[in-house]
């Protein structure tokens, strides 16, 4: 199995396709990476990296509490352990957290910043009440519930859902619960003109995340945009046809 250590105590799992400029994507709390396994066809474009975070997937856990700021200098080190200066950083949903916070942290290193279904913080309702659920799912027990949602949710055959199911029981529940609640509270909204890579935005036409696009343009004037017809929040997976085709668009003018 592809396995690189990048601390004393902790292994990344992570696969990796392509050999051409490089593209990571950041998946949400208490799934992993299994959820881009579409974007894998564009490795004959790009070298596309997928990677569980720690406590999730195949992934070890480390010592140290899960925090944006911890889960953003994993990221470094497992950059470092690949050999990558410099690279284009993809955050599905609350990976998103991750992918914003590590251009801010590390500019140098990103080429371009990709947000689907993004946002720089939790301030409406139907995002609060969703972070919410997962949150107390996790707690009470019922993780089984919540995977079986998440996999059912963002399946597009019968064998994505096996898939997706296995890896979502594989979260270690305070890792999860951890990433949820960090995310929840992570807000970057005043530090968005600090952006200075090119950033594109990925939603889904019938997304509750939708609105946030308004956000950003106020604070990122350059950023760019698209809608993906008659899609929800699981754009990558679900419309991953679109989703491939508008980042490739996007990514080909770099």
């Amino acid at each position: 199995m592809p396995i690189v250590k990048i601390s004393s105590s902790l292994s990344t799992y992570y696969e990796s396709s392509g050999t051409d400029s490089p593209v990571v994507f950041i998946h949400p709390p208490h799934m992993g990476q299994n959820v881009f396994k579409y974007q894998h066809e564009l490795s004959d474009r790009f070298r596309v990296i997928t990677y569980d975070i720690q406590g999730h997937g195949r992934s070890g856990i480390s010592d140290e509490k899960v925090t944006i700021s911890r889960l953003t200098a994993d990221l470094s080190a497992f950059l470092d352990a690949l050999g990558i200066d410099q690279v284009t950083i993809v955050g599905y949903s609350a990976g998103g957290s991750i992918a914003q916070d590590f251009a801010l942290t590390y500019p140098e290193r990103v080429k371009a910043l990709v947000l689907s279904g993004g946002f720089p913080q939790v301030s409406t309702f139907t995002l609060k009440k969703q972070y919410q659920l997962g949150m107390a799912l996790v707690r009470t027990g019922q993780r089984e519930l919540l995977s079986k949602l998440l996999a059912r949710s963002h399946k597009v055959t019968k064998e994505d859902q096996r898939m997706l199911l296995d890896e979502c029981l594989q979260a270690h529940p305070q890792s999860a619960y951890d990433f949820y609640k960090q995310s929840m509270n992570y807000m970057c909204t005043h530090l968005l003109h600090n952006l200075h890579c090119p950033l594109f935005l990925l939603y889904g036409q019938l997304s509750h995340i939708r609105p946030y696009v308004e956000l950003y343009k106020r604070q990122v004037p350059q950023m760019e945009s698209a809608l993906v017809s008659k899609s929800f929040h699981q754009v990558p997976i679900k419309s991953y046809r679109s989703f491939n085709h508008a980042l490739f668009s996007f990514l080909k003018h770099l």
